[in-house]
């Protein structure tokens, strides 16, 4: 049996795993790397044909190049329905969103194709897959996301894709409770003993803290949001604090994919946390449906930027790459009075990133933009610290060998080092096209 890395090794972005042995090959994640140039931005290409391809949730990195395989090889795709709908979203946004100049391997026809090849699968379900068998387990990182166990000729392994190692407003943390594996192969966005996420609690005190201060100035408050997960996590956040009277009620927008992505959160209401499922069930309005908030149109933008008032707008996207949020930073990000708000991980070579490391120049359709803007970072971060990621890792029984995946480089060697430090196991952190033989 071997384990290929196509992706997402030493790196985060593009995420894809090839496991295959003489009778099954499965292809675990197909993303994109949204900070990349175009040469490295898909998964390198598989070695044979696919029998199933899994994802464990929807954000571009783990399934913006899904289209692209079920085009080639019209192979079954299996995931949570959640995740299905979420990604047909997603990839439909970003090929909207992408650069005409790029040649993109797939077209709209071929993301709403994927619909043939979906097999819905459940949390805790073992299900048939190819000449294995699959459970997926809830990894708490989004709506939908799961973590992938696999038993294929009497071998096991827990791919953990994003995990979440504590409770945010919307989902529990990961099931801790799993399958035995000899195998498991684990993220490490925040992987290095540095990495120590506050409480989320306290997160959002200073969120709500900051953008008071904005508001008392005057000043707008930008917030870039992944539409899906962290957009849904920052309304709650901002109404929780409204409603105690400790911010003030100003209008707050929704603009970009955010207005459909919670049609998609009320949906699949049974798959959120227990207090919004009970709301939701007795009012019949979702928790981002509240008068509070504020859809926003295209022609409607200019309302929200001309405005003398206060307020607040959350927009896609979430690493400043597209969407309405470099227009409302080149029209209002050289005011000091205002504040952007980084509310995630922000992958190198984004605008997010070099936003979050200090550049105050940006790029924009050509033109050079002044952030004279505020500029703060806020981790609402659905991904496990390095304490997150070994308490998970404690909980599997049975793990001969460790493959560390999705985290930058010195993130990825880091946790790998903890690991061997703590376990007696073998410790692996693979490169992109390198294969791992079982």
């Amino acid at each position: 049996m071997n384990i290929t890395f196509q992706g997402g090794a030493q790196e985060v972005g593009r995420s894809c795993i090839f496991v295959e042995n003489k009778d099954t090959k499965i292809v675990l994640d197909a993303g994109v790397h949204l900070g990349a140039p175009i040469e490295n931005r898909y998964p390198q290409t598989l070695s044979e044909a696919p029998d199933a391809v899994v994802l464990t949730h929807a954000h571009l990195d783990h399934s913006g190049h899904a289209p692209a395989f079920i085009k080639k090889y019209k192979c079954p795709i299996y995931a949570t329905p959640v995740t299905q709908d979420m990604t047909e979203l997603l990839v439909f946004d970003y090929l909207r969103l992408g650069k005409s100049s790029e040649e993109s391997p797939y077209e709209a026809e071929d993301v709403q194709a994927m619909r043939s090849y979906a097999v819905d699968v459940q949390f805790r379900v073992p299900l048939d897959v190819a000449n294995g068998q699959m459970i997926l387990y809830r990894s708490g990182h989004l709506l939908g996301s799961a973590m992938v166990w696999l038993e294929l000729d009497g071998h096991t392994i827990l791919y953990t894709g994003d995990v979440n190692a504590r409770h945010t407003r919307t989902l529990h943390h990961a099931d801790y409770n799993t399958l035995p594996a000899e195998t498991v192969i684990i993220e490490s966005t925040y992987g290095a003993p540095n990495d120590r996420l506050a409480n989320l609690k306290k997160t959002e005190k200073e969120f709500a803290l900051a953008i008071k201060d904005t508001l008392t100035r005057q000043g707008k408050v930008i917030i870039p949001a992944f539409s899906a997960g962290r957009s849904q996590q920052a309304m709650l956040s901002i109404e929780a604090y409204m409603r105690s009277g400790f911010l003030p009620e100003v209008p707050v927008y929704i603009d970009g994919m955010i207005r459909k992505m919670n049609e998609i959160y009320k949906l699949y209401w049974e798959w959120l946390r227990p207090e919004i499922r009970r709301q939701i069930r007795y009012t019949k309005r979702s928790p981002w449906e509240t008068e509070m908030f504020h859809e926003v149109t295209s022609s409607e933008r200019d309302e929200f930027i001309n405005s003398k008032q206060p307020a607040i707008v959350i927009t896609t996207s979430g690493m400043v790459q597209g969407g309405p949020v470099l227009r409302y930073l080149q029209e209002l990000g050289d005011d000091d009075r205002n504040l952007i708000c980084l509310t995630g991980y922000m992958v190198k070579g984004t605008r997010g990133r070099a936003l979050q490391e200090g550049e105050r120049v940006l790029e924009i359709d050509g033109e050079k933009v002044d952030i004279n803007a505020k500029v703060h970072h806020f981790e609402f971060s659905a991904h496990a610290d390095q304490a997150g990621l070994l308490r998970i890792l404690s909980e599997i029984e049975g793990v001969k060998r460790v493959i560390v995946v999705h985290g930058e480089k010195e993130k990825a060697f880091a946790f790998s080092k903890r690991v061997k430090e703590l376990k007696d196991v073998e410790t692996f952190v693979p490169s992109v096209g390198e294969t791992i033989p079982l």
